[in-house]
């Protein structure tokens, strides 16, 4: 009865058919389609002609709605009269008869018996004012011309209010009044003779009709009660249509059965109420399988809602249906949550509407199916969906997933901070807008040779491979780039993911430090030589008048080169307990003239050595700062001796001045060649020496500074341009005036 099935959009075009031809049709001009906009549920449509090969079909859409009740978009069953025909008109038994169904347009829809129809004679409304009368509404009957010409039928014509459509059943003229005729021919061919037998006859004959026709009637009532009735007697057009009457009894009843069958085997549940008490009339098996024991092998009929579902009043069931029984709205395809069975929480997708019952009244028709199971497989994707967000935005590994055209459709927050923010990382980005080389050789990177493109291709897993890559926001960094396809069900690639994880920072680490071991092999090696030619020279001093010199000078040198070795192990060790926090201080308070001046002379002598002016500045009035004296002096030192060596000629200056928090600001200045732009973020890090340095350090220094000023709880920074010299600042809190200790002291 199908011809082909086609899901269309809320736009109505065709997204998919069974018939190719209809692909991306549009039928969006298309009445039903309008209809299930408005929130019909089915909309039964006219006769059409099929677009892809001109034949007449009624068009059947079915909505199909997300969780909201919004339109996702319709499935349209394009049905062939002729056999729609055969599955609802009845077999005409007498001879003559036609029964005919007519669409609004008012074409014929499909006959019975059936007779090839071109798509012109169809249209028969403008021509039979019977069948006019039944599409307004009204039912009418009279004399009517058969389509084609023909001898004049009698006719009846019924509207079908819910397709907006009607029923026209004919039977001809002489098969309706043949028994009359015979009837009518009899009398008057004795009329002249026997008037008075003929008018007793014709009494008689009405009497006989009239009780045939009450016996008809009578007939007829059993039939609806459905009660079985033997041959009716009387006028042979009498018996004809009580034979029609229990043919179409026959009918009736066989799809009542064929409807219960269905209804009763159908795997969604359905509840049949009387909408005043809310009582059961009807429910399948189906329904009773949702339901708590004992009901569910019992039965429910008879019974009322709120006795085999509790709190349905709770849940807000009984107000739900008791609305839709008060009027025409219908409650269509919604989502509820009931607590109320034993085996706990459910979750159902129903309807209800009501619709007119047999004996006129109205009965309460919900049509029910559990959807526990794809709620909580719903939740559960969307609980790890989350649970998968929540991950990929605290990973500190750069994630990108792509589709199957290498199209970025997700990226966590730190993928986009490795590739800087401006990286054009949306939904179907390109991955190939990225550049990069190979880290090892600097070889560019062509679209194909990344990681995520190797992926999709092969189908294997790439692993980790150094890259140097250009980010948006113009700098440069090194990463380790890896990346596995993402596979479906059926072991297709319909993906990849690719990670990034940024080494910049530790390759510049591995870097220092491979420059920092060389440094302190170096310093070492050097007073350790000293060392070694001192305690030779002492072997083979000789006795003499010069020996006792010889012997202090080459003690001198060891002593020497002993403090060189045990200043570089002091700053190792320093460093190591500055960064596990467990460094012990003794803070007093101290003057920051007297700091500058201190650590002033322990530059004086190398200052001089250079050429170089040493001045110093303390702002008057300065407060004491709380510190540790021998930390400072040691801040002061290694930055101010950093000075000197990068300064050739002019100046080095330290200063003292107030800040407006409340600390003290110290600076060192010098006239030296600055610091490039590219070094100075990292002036302060471990094993950091300045790539334009023309003397050999641990690198250790200024990385202690800054941990020695942080742990007196101030800061310090360091401003510098090429040729312009170096300024480096710190801050130290100042020292709580005495009155205040003694107050807290008292206090504690």
């Amino acid at each position: 009865m199908v011809r082909d099935l086609s899901w269309v959009a809320p736009d109505g075009q065709v997204v998919a058919s069974s018939d190719a031809r209809l692909h991306e049709v549009s039928f969006a001009d298309r009445a039903e389609l309008r209809r299930l906009l408005a929130g019909d549920a089915v909309a039964v449509g006219d006769l059409v002609r099929n677009p892809a090969d001109g034949a007449p079909v009624v068009a059947v859409a079915t909505a199909v709605r997300d969780g909201t009740g919004r339109l996702s978009g319709a499935l349209l069953a394009a049905v062939d009269p002729e056999r729609l025909a055969a599955r609802v008109l009845p077999d005409r038994e007498g001879e003559g008869s036609v029964v005919a169904i007519v669409d609004r347009a008012g074409r014929l829809v499909a006959r019975a018996p059936a007779v090839p129809l071109a798509w012109d004679d169809r249209l028969i409304a403008g021509s039979q004012d019977l069948v006019r009368a039944a599409l307004a509404g009204a039912e009418a009957a009279g004399p009517m011309r058969a389509e084609g010409g023909g001898p004049a039928r009698l006719a009846a014509a019924v509207p079908v209010p819910e397709l907006g459509w009607a029923v026209r059943a004919t039977q001809p003229r002489a098969a309706m009044l043949a028994p009359m005729r015979r009837e009518l021919a009899l009398g008057v061919a004795g009329a002249g003779l026997v008037a008075l037998v003929a008018l007793g006859a014709s009494w008689v004959v009405g009497a006989h009709t009239s009780r045939a026709l009450r016996r008809l009637e009578r007939h007829a009532a059993a039939l609806e009660r459905g009660e079985a009735q033997g041959p009716l007697t009387g006028p042979d057009e009498v018996v004809r249509l009580g034979a029609a009457y229990a043919q179409m009894a026959r009918h009736l009843d066989a799809a009542r059965r064929r409807f219960e069958a269905a209804f009763a085997e159908a795997p969604v549940g359905v509840l049949i109420l009387d909408p005043a008490e809310l009582r059961v009339r009807w429910a399948n098996q189906a329904y009773l399988a949702f339901l708590d024991a004992p009901f569910r092998g019992a039965g429910v009929q008879g019974l009322r809602l709120e006795e085999f579902l509790p709190r349905a009043h709770e849940a807000g069931l009984i107000a739900l249906l008791r609305e839709v029984a008060a009027g025409d709205v219908a409650h269509e395809e919604q989502e509820y949550r009931y607590d109320g069975f034993a085996r706990g929480t459910t979750w159902w997708r129903w309807s209800v509407r009501a619709v007119e019952s047999a004996g006129g009244g109205r009965d309460l028709v919900l049509m029910i199916t559990e959807v526990t199971e794809q709620v909580r497989a719903r939740e559960q994707v969307e609980a790890d969906r989350r649970r998968l967000e929540t991950v990929l935005r605290v990973l500190p590994v750069g994630v990108l997933m792509a589709d199957a055209g290498g199209q970025v459709v997700q990226a966590n927050d730190a993928a986009r901070r490795i590739w800087g923010s401006r990286a054009p990382f949306r939904p179907g980005a390109l991955y190939r807008e990225q550049r990069a080389r190979r880290a090892d050789s600097g070889t560019p990177l062509a679209p194909g040779d990344w990681a995520l493109q190797r992926a999709l291709r092969s189908g294997e897993a790439v692993g980790g491979e150094l890259v140097e890559i250009d980010r948006f926001d113009g700098t440069q960094a090194v990463v380790l780039n890896g990346a596995a396809p993402i596979r479906d069900g059926e072991g297709r690639v319909v993906g990849a993911v690719t990670t990034l994880l940024d080494v910049t920072e530790l390759r510049r680490a591995v870097r220092n430090r491979d420059e920092v071991l060389q440094v302190v092999s170096h310093d070492l090696r050097t007073p350790l030589s000293a060392v070694t030619l001192g305690a030779a020279a002492l072997t083979r001093l000789r006795d003499g008048p010069d020996a006792a010199a010889q012997a202090r000078r080459a003690a001198g040198r060891l002593a020497a080169a002993g403090r060189r070795m045990n200043r570089l192990i002091d700053d190792l060790l320093d460093l190591e307990t500055l960064e596990e926090g467990r460094l012990s201080m003794r803070p007093e308070p101290c003057d920051p003239a007297d700091l500058l001046g201190e650590a002033a002379d322990q530059l004086r002598e190398a200052a001089r050595a250079k050429g170089l002016d040493l001045c110093l500045s303390a702002a008057p009035g300065l407060p004491a700062v709380a510190c540790d004296r021998d930390r400072v002096l040691q801040v002061l030192g290694n930055v101010a001796s950093n000075a000197v060596k990068a300064t050739e000629e002019g100046a080095v200056c330290l200063a003292a001045e107030a800040q407006g928090d409340g600390a003290v600001v110290f600076r060192i200045r010098d006239t030296g060649p600055g610091i490039p732009d590219a070094d100075l973020p990292h002036v302060f890090d471990r094993f950091q020496r300045g790539s334009a340095a023309r003397w050999r350090g641990s690198g250790l220094g200024l990385a202690i500074a800054r941990g020695l000023v942080e742990a007196h709880g101030g800061r310090i920074w360091a401003e510098s341009a090429p040729g312009a010299g170096t300024t480096v600042s710190f801050t130290l809190p100042a020292s709580a005036p005495a009155p205040d200790l003694a107050a807290h002291a008292a206090g504690a």
